[in-house]
């Protein structure tokens, strides 16, 4: 379909035009490229999974945006020993110290070169990247990884900031833990401090929790970087580095279904001291996409997935399922709020797995909501409440194209008018 026919769309050419806004450029432009691809929020820092995911839909504008360059930026960065940060600030340091689980963030980088390839957007930079990925793939399993096998990482790692990760608050301790210290923040002077006492002011010592329990979606990314490398590989010619990738994959996905399996609730939970953390939320379903979950614990999945009490609301898929009781409809950030990232990754999985037709309905849901809230508010939301579209969430900032850009694009374009599944 000729792209005219997409931004003679309003709703679509509102987003269009936010992004352009939201461009951050430099006014000395030190060893960031600029400009680049915003976060949607005001920051000047850039941020690997906001990123990963707005790549998702400029890749359709690769013509105008700075794709190459937003992704090029976390390479120029990294470290001799593979590490890549979660948050980088204009001058080209990490704001986090590489020990630091809020250094971690979700390796999306890998799907996002490889969608890039397999659209045709991009076709040229696997052979130059697939280094620099793998890279950052042995420096996470030799930094972030727990003697059962299991990834951690921490409220601002996994990207899900206040998603609630206990059975009750007295499991937060911090034996077993990394502490979050001054020296954890490598940010200068005064922004060190305030940050420092922003995390230390988080109730119940959230801050240092990270180590002590098993992350499933964290592994799960993990897993499905592995996939991705593997497939880079093959393109690229690299059989032995796809058949180590495909080994590395299986037993992730090994361990996924062994420690973070519970057969009673039919869910892939988080882990501590071996038993589940009962919390439901949207990142289980990053094992679809990973392609760890067999067919019938996909099947258990979608069963909540389709339930009106948990996950099917009127609004779209929430962060935390409706049944949990810190579910919050209105005023949570991921306690309830619907997200166009997590919503992608879902729609996503659902192709994998041959559920393309629920995956055009989940997305048409949310689809409906922003293009309603967009209407009455002339902006697009960071994210969307779950259960009405009469009123923004006060948790969602404005103007959030940054990866609510994908709503307006990349759902149209990939299931509500190509209706292609992805595979």
């Amino acid at each position: 379909m000729r792209q005219s026919a997409f931004t003679s769309n309003p709703f679509y050419e509102a987003a269009l035009a936010i992004a352009r806004r939201k461009l951050s450029r430099d006014v000395n432009p030190q060893l960031l490229r600029s400009p680049r691809l915003g976060t949607g929020g005001d920051f000047v820092n850039i941020f690997l999974w906001d990123t990963a995911f707005s790549v998702q839909w400029a890749k359709f504008h690769a013509d105008e945006f700075p794709v190459a360059d937003s992704l090029d930026n976390f390479y120029a960065l990294q470290s001799p020993d593979g590490f890549i940060s979660r948050e980088s600030c204009p001058d080209g340091t990490s704001r986090w110290a590489p020990e630091c689980p809020s250094a971690f963030a979700p390796p999306l980088l890998a799907w996002a070169e490889l969608d890039l390839y397999e659209g045709g957007f991009i076709t040229t930079r696997l052979p130059e990247v697939f280094p620099h990925l793998l890279a950052q793939y042995e420096y996470n399993k030799a930094h972030f990884r727990r003697p059962d096998g299991l990834y951690y990482t921490d409220m601002l790692g996994c990207g899900m900031d206040d998603m609630p990760r206990w059975n009750s608050v007295s499991d937060l301790t911090p034996e077993g833990g990394i502490p979050l210290t001054r020296e954890s923040i490598t940010a200068p002077g005064e922004e060190r401090e305030k940050t420092y006492r922003w995390l230390r002011g988080i109730p119940h010592g959230v801050c240092d929790w990270n180590r002590q329990i098993g992350w499933c979606e964290t592994t799960a990314q993990s897993a499905f970087f592995a996939l991705c490398l593997a497939r880079i590989a093959r393109i690229i010619g690299k059989p032995e580095a796809e058949a180590r990738m495909m080994a590395e994959h299986a037993e992730l996905a090994r361990l996924v279904n062994t420690l973070c399996w519970d057969e009673t609730d039919g869910w892939y939970y988080d882990v501590l001291n071996g038993a589940p953390v009962r919390r439901r939320h949207i990142g289980a379903f990053w094992t679809l996409l990973a392609e760890v979950a067999p067919a019938d614990r996909a099947a258990r999945l979608l069963e909540r997935l389709r339930d009106p009490a948990e996950f099917n609301r009127p609004c779209g898929v929430p962060s935390l399922s409706a049944a949990d009781p810190d579910y919050m409809t209105h005023g949570a950030y991921w306690r309830g709020p619907v997200w166009a990232p997590t919503s992608y990754m879902l729609l996503r999985g659902l192709d994998r797995y041959g559920e393309h037709a629920l995956a055009v309905e989940l997305a048409a849901r949310l689809y409906h909501t922003a293009e309603t809230l967009w209407k009455s508010t002339g902006t697009i939301w960071e994210n969307y409440p779950p259960d009405q579209c009469a009123a923004p969430s006060v948790s969602a900032k404005r103007d959030f194209c940054g990866w609510s850009a994908l709503i307006p694009i990349t759902f149209l374009r990939e299931y509500l008018q190509d209706g292609k599944a992805r595979i």
